[in-house]
């Protein structure tokens, strides 16, 4: 009633009304007013993914001494066994769990051990220290093996084969065979570190009179060729319409 007499007072000419039903609805609604949410007091705090701790970066070199390895390599050219020495140096780093893990950090090779420029040597090893720093040792260790030069394969390391032969390991470069022996350095460490079967600034290492038996045994029948997948060596040759590896017996590729 109060509706059409306002209607009247104000001198309106027609009023429609619409009465609310099941199909329609309500032309017209006052919605309660909804309470406003209040944040949990004990809301959970966002978990905070873990960085593995091999990846994190470590801005600078921290002071104070470090452990660190020192390990001679010998490999052989076209110009015959050469030696060097490799200094890493490790720092603690802790994981998410509370452990504590070790880190390459630091790499060094002493001056005067070869014939190249020595800026050249003294820039390779700041890089890698940077890289090991940044969190990216392993890519720039994979990117320094894939270097070639025009001297000749180079022998450091042995690949072994599935029965458990080993056969000797042949790289594109000096700079790859290093990269190789800094990747074994590394990983025997965390090995030994891991398993605490012995102190980890003793690590064993091969006899080089356990290398030489090993590569003259497997010097004789070698026949140059493609570089073989497994050993790296130029010894991938045809025989009986097959790929064969003269080196190490790895069989390609056939027809």
């Amino acid at each position: 009633k109060d509706l059409y007499q306002q209607a009247w007072k104000a001198r309106l000419k027609g009023l429609a009304t619409y009465r609310p039903n099941n199909v329609l609805g309500a032309v017209l609604e006052a919605a309660p007013a909804k309470p406003e949410e209040k944040p949990a007091e004990n809301a959970a705090a966002p978990a905070v993914p873990d960085v593995d701790p091999m990846r994190r970066v470590i801005e600078r070199r921290p002071p104070g001494a470090l452990n660190a390895v020192a390990e001679k390599i010998e490999y052989w050219t076209q110009e015959g066994q050469q030696r060097l020495y490799l200094i890493v140096s490790f720092l603690p780093v802790e994981a998410g769990d509370g452990s504590h893990v070790e880190r390459a950090i630091e790499f060094f090779m002493p001056v005067g051990q070869s014939g190249e420029s020595q800026q050249w040597i003294t820039a390779t090893m700041r890089m890698l220290s940077l890289a090991a720093r940044g969190g990216f040792l392993d890519r720039a260790l994979s990117d320094m093996r894939k270097v070639t030069w025009d001297r000749g394969p180079v022998r450091l390391g042995f690949y072994e084969k599935a029965d458990g032969t080993r056969v000797p390991r042949w790289h594109d470069s000096e700079v790859a065979a290093i990269a190789y022996a800094l990747q074994n350095l590394i990983a025997r460490r965390q090995e030994a570190v891991q398993a605490s079967l012995f102190d980890p600034d003793e690590l064993p290492a091969e006899s080089s009179a356990a290398v030489q038996s090993a590569v003259s045994g497997t010097e004789s029948g070698v026949m140059a060729g493609k570089k073989c997948s497994e050993c790296g060596a130029y010894a991938m040759i045809r025989k009986d319409g097959c790929d064969y590896c003269t080196q190490c017996g790895m069989l390609g590729s056939c027809g």
